[in-house]
């Protein structure tokens, strides 16, 4: 298949017979109303069987994906609008991606439609009089690292090095630093967005207010984010952290969770990751804990005295790392095999305000008796995420469209955990699949029974796609949100990542 690189007389070419003769009908014409528009050099676009169309498209989870049928990858901002318009003349759907890590199920509801390819905008600009760092979309967290430090200064990112930043933004953004900075979208300070009809708007506090509250928790919904600005702050303690890995006995179960219970409201500077996992050397489960904390290994050891009371543990790790260097080495250096492309992964989050113990054990025991049963799926973890909220908790409610800042836990108390069920299987369609989903839903059910919410709540970057939109968005935001979906996209354009409605209720 063609790949069409708009430069020079390449344009003149799209039209040729020859090269018309060459590809699909659909193809065919798309490539002619494509060549009616002026596009930058750099710009590519690309069809089903290219190098250029896999690069485009290829995903980090290919549980229910979206499909497409052609490929749009610009190479400056002004192309990402022409290839809204492009879309909308010719009709099909369209779904812009940057970091391709979206976990929805809802966006498999997209097939056959245009890729809009965010990678090539993956400009960075640290402005050290300002104070702030603007990126592109194509700009994963991992590449604002080492600028960052070396300039001094560090932002609240995700725990992986791979998502795209600004796509993570949109939905909250939770880590490690959200009780000393807040979510990632806390620090947010203005954006560049294309709306459905290709008009390109700055959104801050100050320019297009509303649709900046919109943008800073469901901003998927509104449109193509073509770059951000943010605030950065100056290195925490230098930058050094302190990381505890531990492998904890499943006899220790019951114990650790109660210590993690115990501690909450979490330390500001102290963060911890459960994940219950299978051992298939040793052929049982088993849980990982990666205990983090912002400073020196003295007083994080302090900190940590808890659960590291428990021990012996059969594996014990101590680390001080640089900012930088933190998510590729903490929780067993996990990061490189989380950043895989192409894996399946069937996540089922849901968020938690008091942390209960009882609950903790029996899912675990669940999680066990999963994996005896189901070798196929021996992959899968339980994971908790078990994050201070102090900083995330003094941003008023009402300030952004993110709607559970009052979360003492996204599965915890005064902190912020998000759990999530991650079920993992190598091949599509292997008869795991059913056991698995039936395993998600009643993990999720029971830990939403005890969530200290009274139903089912779920971070939006880690919900499913089968829950209602207020256990999603907050039965407090939608009538806004809907209103901003009415003005801004009424048409739905922006409807495969948990769509809003356009009146509520």
């Amino acid at each position: 298949m063609r790949v069409i690189h708009f430069s020079g007389l390449a344009i003149l070419a799209l039209v040729r017979s020859s090269v018309a003769a060459a590809v699909q009908s659909n193809e065919s014409s798309f490539s002619a109303d494509a060549a009616r528009y002026r596009w930058a050099p750099g710009t590519v676009i690309s069809y089903k069987g290219s190098p250029d169309f896999r690069q485009a498209t290829e995903r980090w989870d290919i549980y229910k994906p979206p499909t497409y049928s052609v490929a749009i990858t610009p190479a400056v901002e002004a192309d990402v609008a022409t290839a809204v318009k492009l879309a909308r003349q010719q009709k099909v759907p369209l779904l812009a991606t940057g970091g391709r890590h979206g976990i929805s199920t809802t966006l498999a509801k997209m097939q056959g439609g245009v890729a809009i390819d965010l990678s090539k905008l993956n400009s960075i600009s640290i402005d050290k009089k300002a104070v702030t760092i603007t990126v592109g979309p194509g700009v994963r967290f991992g590449d604002v690292y080492e600028p960052l430090y070396k300039a001094g200064f560090q932002i609240q990112t995700g725990t992986a090095t791979c998502p795209g930043m600004i796509g993570v933004t949109l939905g909250g953004g939770i880590g490690r630093l959200d009780g000393l900075q807040g979510l990632v979208l806390d620090a947010l300070v203005s954006a560049r967005i294309v709306l459905a009809n290709g008009t390109l708007l700055e959104v801050s506090k100050t320019s297009n207010p509303d649709l900046f509250w919109g943008v800073q928790g469901a901003g998927q919904n509104f449109g193509v984010v073509t770059s951000a600005t943010y605030k950065v702050q100056p290195l925490y303690k230098g930058g050094i952290w302190t990381s505890v890995d531990l492998i904890v006995p499943i006899e220790k179960n019951l114990s650790y969770f109660k210590a993690v219970s115990g501690m909450l409201p979490m330390p500001a500077d102290l963060t911890v990751q459960t994940t219950a996992v299978y051992n298939t050397t040793l052929k049982r489960t088993q849980l990982l804990s990666s205990l983090v904390y912002a400073g020196p290994k003295e007083a994080g050891l302090k900190a940590m005295a808890p659960i590291l009371n428990l021990g012996p543990f059969p594996f014990q790790n101590v680390s001080t790392l640089a900012l930088d260097k933190l998510n590729e080495n903490a929780m067993f250096q996990a990061n490189a095999a989380i950043c895989v492309k192409q894996q399946i992964f069937d996540v089922y989050g849901f968020n938690l305000k008091t942390f209960d113990v009882p609950t903790m054990v029996s899912v675990v025991r669940k999680m066990s008796d999963f994996f005896d049963t189901q070798p196929a799926a021996r992959k899968s973890a339980l994971l908790l995420e078990t994050w201070p909220n102090q900083a995330v908790m003094a941003v008023p409610d009402d300030a952004t469209a993110y709607p559970w800042r009052d979360a003492t836990t996204y599965g915890r108390g005064l902190i912020e955990e998000i759990r999530q069920i991650e079920l993992r299987w190598d091949t599509p369609g292997d008869p795991v699949e059913a056991a698995a989903n039936s395993l998600g839903r009643d993990v999720r059910a029971a830990l939403a029974a005890t969530s200290g919410y009274g139903n089912l709540t779920v971070y939006v970057n880690y919900a499913w796609g089968d829950e209602s939109l207020e256990s999603i968005y907050g039965a407090k935001k939608l009538p806004r949100l809907a209103r901003l979906k009415a003005q801004y996209d009424p048409s739905n354009v922006f409807q495969f990542y948990h769509a809003l409605p356009t009146s509520y209720p």
